[in-house]
Order: structure tokens, then C-alpha cells, then sequence
């Protein structure tokens, strides 16, 4: 890799120079300009634009936390924060943190560490207590889909508990009593809100719903959807905490001749772009997501720069039913 120590050495001029001359021009004379950038040209350097920036005292760089990278989820949260991010000027660095409390401890330091002006957090398998202190402590971080009321102004989060009633308030308005609740991994805050207000919702109505957990994980749709029809055959109705268990169980129930909706309805949760394409179309409880990592990576940007100003930027989303063609109503 060409330095800027080769540079300088083409050019016959020092370190100092090469940067000055680089990154700002003006206070060097025209004859030393134009011999450091032959050599730049001769060599095909590439400057170092986060050493350009600590040189500055600023990398322009947000770093942003997601569980994983092989999901439809955290892809549009991601690229609606990139987006974002990169419409104020700024550049984006992603770290996964496959779903451990250890796996976030150490991509948070990471990113700072990496000089990351401000950090945009999905944070999950942390308990409040820790979370709360490192926010505490990292005063530039804004956390994603999950809420803490101490620091309420740097979350950006869906109403998930209004989302699982949401999903209850349909299945039952669809005339379905017998009704199923297939769950994310209960160590997941997102979780835990969306069965609370699934499950609340139809308890103030009369109806107990079967729940099985599961992974979020189209795999994990396919089993379970399985288990739940070998456990409880009178089921009609089923919500997916998200829409790729969804997918999963449609499949299952092709290959076993289950039609969906007639003899099975299911409704998801996200409307990620695969929902709208599945066989039967997809119903499902929109999240904005892109909205949601959008408005996560503005408030970064944010705290980042020194703007004190921030309401303007939206804190709380709401979910709302995209009604397709998976739920039937029964009469």
C-alpha cells in the first residue's frame, strides 16, 4: 500500500508538506502543490480519510450495532441509516453482534475505539442496568428499537406493544378464537412487547392464544408451525413476531397440503419486501424501518456535531396492518 511517506519521498518534500498540500492547499505555493501531486498521480496514492479526519479532529464517521447481517430486518434499518447518515456528509461503519450481550459489549468499544463520532445501538441481549450505564458513559449513542426512559431522548424505537395488539385486534375481528402466537427468542425486549400486547388484547377479549417460541429464523417458522399444527390441530389463525417465520411456515404448509388462508391464516410482523411476493401475499404489521434507522442515524449525526436541537427528529414510530391476502375471515 503507498503511503504518504512514499509521496513525500517522489515528491523530494516531507510528511508535513504532502498533508498540508492534501488537505489544505491554499497556504501551499504552486510549484510545491504541483510536484506532490505528480507524485500522488505516479504512485495512485489513496489518502487515509480517517487519518485525514483525526488530523482534523473528526472522522465523520457514525458507527451503527445490529445483531446480524444475514436478515431483511436489519438490512432496512441499515440502509435507511446509511442513507441518512450519508445525505449530512457523514460515512457509515457496521459491526454485527451475532446476538450476544458479549458480541455488543465489545462492537460498542469497538467503534469508538475506531474513532466513530457517535454510535447508533440495537441493543439486545443487555439488561437495562448495564445498558443504562454505558449510555451513561458514552453520552454520543443513540439506542435503535429499544427504549429506556432515563435516556428517552436518544431512542428511536417502534411502539411494539401496540403492534402485538394490533396483530390481535385483526385476527379477532376476523372472527378467529383459536389462535396462535409464534415468538422471537424471549431474551429480546422486542419480544417480550410484542406478546404482551398480543397476549393482553385477547385475554380483555376472552381468547387464551398457544404460544411457541422460536428464532426469527424462516427455518424456525417452518418447525414451528409444524409443532403447533400436530399440538393444537384446531388452530385457525397464527401471528409471526416477523415475517421471515411467516415465510417459512407458508412453505411448510405447501408441502403438506395446508391452504393458506382457507384452511390456515397467518399474519406477520415488519413488512420487510418479501411479504408482498410470498404465495399467498403477505398480512403483516408494518414497521417503518427505514424511517426508524433514518431518524436513529440523524440523532447520531447529531450528537455527533454538537447540534442541541433535535425535535425535529421523530422518537417514537408506529406500527399499522398491511392487510393482503394470508387472513380469512371466519364465519
Amino acid at each position: 500500500m503507498v503511503t504518504m511517506a512514499d509521496v513525500a519521498r517522489r515528491a523530494g518534500v516531507s510528511k508535513a508538506t504532502v498533508s498540508r498540500a492534501i488537505s489544505q492547499p491554499e497556504i501551499v505555493d504552486a510549484e510545491t502543490r504541483a510536484l506532490v501531486q505528480a507524485a500522488i498521480t505516479q504512485l495512485d496514492y489513496r489518502p487515509n480519510e480517517i487519518a485525514r479526519g483525526l488530523a482534523n479532529r473528526s472522522s465523520k464517521t457514525i458507527g451503527i450495532i445490529i445483531n446480524r447481517f444475514d436478515s431483511l430486518y436489519y438490512g432496512s434499518l441499515l440502509d435507511g441509516a446509511e442513507k441518512a447518515i450519508a445525505a449530512l456528509g457523514f460515512k457509515m461503519l457496521a459491526e454485527s453482534t451475532r446476538e450476544r450481550a458479549e458480541g455488543e459489549r465489545e462492537a460498542w468499544s469497538s467503534l469508538l475505539e475506531r474513532q466513530c463520532e457517535a454510535v447508533v445501538v440495537h441493543c439486545d441481549s443487555l439488561d437495562d442496568a448495564e445498558l443504562a450505564n454505558w449510555m451513561h458513559e458514552r453520552p454520543k449513542s443513540v439506542l435503535m428499537n429499544r427504549y429506556l426512559a432515563a435516556f428517552e431522548d436518544r431512542c428511536i424505537h417502534l411502539d411494539n406493544r401496540r403492534g402485538g395488539a394490533l396483530a390481535a385486534k385483526f385476527l379477532h375481528a376476523k372472527g378467529h378464537r383459536n389462535i396462535a402466537m409464534v415468538t422471537g427468542p424471549s431474551k429480546f425486549y422486542v419480544v417480550r412487547d410484542r406478546s404482551a400486547g398480543f397476549t393482553e388484547t385477547l385475554l380483555d377479549r376472552g381468547v387464551t392464544p398457544t404460544v411457541i417460541e422460536s428464532d426469527f429464523l424462516v427455518q424456525g417458522g417452518y418447525d414451528a408451525v409444524i409443532t403447533l399444527l400436530e399440538k393444537e390441530p384446531s388452530i385457525t389463525g397464527i401471528f409471526f413476531q416477523n415475517d421471515e417465520m411467516a415465510a417459512g411456515a407458508i412453505e411448510a404448509c405447501r408441502e403438506r397440503g395446508i391452504i393458506v388462508p382457507d384452511d390456515l391464516s397467518m399474519i406477520g410482523f415488519d413488512d420487510i419486501p418479501v411479504a408482498q411476493h410470498l404465495m399467498p401475499k403477505l398480512t403483516t404489521i408494518r414497521q417503518p424501518l427505514r424511517d426508524i434507522g433514518a431518524a436513529a442515524g440523524c440523532l447520531a449525526h447529531a450528537l455527533a456535531t454538537g447540534v442541541t436541537d433535535t425535535s425535529d427528529i421523530q422518537r417514537v414510530f408506529e406500527a399499522e396492518v398491511v392487510e393482503r391476502a394470508s387472513v380469512m375471515e371466519v364465519k
